[in-house]
């Protein structure tokens, strides 16, 4: 049995074998009208029986007739049209398409699904928030616990596993100096004085003691030493570094100077945040 093909523009009847029609997939020009076309489409057979001039090779450079038994005009050739590499495979018969077409659709029907992989993403970001609350109460472990007084229990637990402390805020912008003072402690030595200070804190919750900047100044006001002293250097015993002062309380802070001769007469006075320790 011989296969032709249709133009269902101008009607003319090609003689075809596979391999022209696989050639790009199905997709030939007219060799009368140059219109294109899927020879898939317009597939037929002709019988053995028929005029041997019908079951002849198309030739790719010459028309030949085609009797009148096939219903079409004269056909002169067609050629296979360029296209992307969308291929539709060509079968002998329906039977062979339709068993490839359910073989088909049970391989994908006893596929094994998609694994879900969103059990893995979400673990790895809770994860991640955990390390980072970790590491935002490591860092902010003295204002948490200034602000969360039931917090810090948990935070000293912490601390003893990292070695660390669990110090008051240092908030120095809210603490002002009620009070400052300068005085010689020896009339013999005029170069050791004492200098007071009385501090408040303004804020709402118990702030760590602050670095004191003490600067020294002569007659003309002009500076002749600097010293920033820490906590430890200007308290007492009585007043234990740790402890902080109170919200809305006043500590007053002395500190025994010995100058020299630099000839300090006067003094300046600015809180910082002291190190935590």
């Amino acid at each position: 049995m011989s296969m032709t093909t249709q133009c269902p523009a101008c009607g003319t009847v090609f003689r075809v074998v596979p391999q022209q029609l696989q050639a790009r997939h199905g997709t030939v020009r007219c060799g009368r009208c140059a219109h294109v076309f899927d020879g898939f489409k317009t597939l037929a057979t002709l019988r053995d029986e028929e005029p041997p001039e019908v079951a002849a090779p198309l030739s790719p450079h010459a028309a030949e007739p085609i009797p009148a038994a096939a219903q079409a005009p004269v056909s002169d050739f067609i050629q296979p049209v360029a296209q992307p590499e969308v291929a539709t495979p060509f079968y002998a018969s329906g039977a062979v398409a339709s068993a490839a077409v359910s073989t088909g659709v049970e391989e994908m029907l006893n596929a094994e699904p998609p694994r879900k992989r969103s059990g893995g993403w979400a673990i790895g970001i809770v994860l991640m928030l955990l390390a980072l609350a970790a590491q935002g109460a490591y860092f902010y472990r003295s204002e948490i616990a200034a602000n969360l007084p039931e917090a810090r229990a948990h935070l000293n637990r912490m601390c003893e596993i990292l070695r660390c402390t669990v110090s008051l805020p240092q908030r120095p912008r809210q603490i002002s100096i009620e009070a400052s003072d300068m005085q010689a402690v020896d009339p013999s030595n005029p170069g050791v004085i004492a200098l007071t200070a009385t501090l408040r804190n303004n804020a709402t919750v118990e702030l760590g003691y602050p670095a004191l900047d003490v600067i020294l100044t002569n007659s003309k006001e002009h500076t002749v030493a600097r010293r920033i002293f820490l906590p430890a250097e200007y308290l007492d015993a009585a007043k234990p570094v740790r402890a902080g002062i109170a919200p809305n309380a006043e500590v007053t802070v002395r500190l025994n100077l010995d100058t020299g001769d630099l000839g300090a007469a006067g003094f300046r006075l600015d809180l910082l945040a002291a190190p935590a320790r």
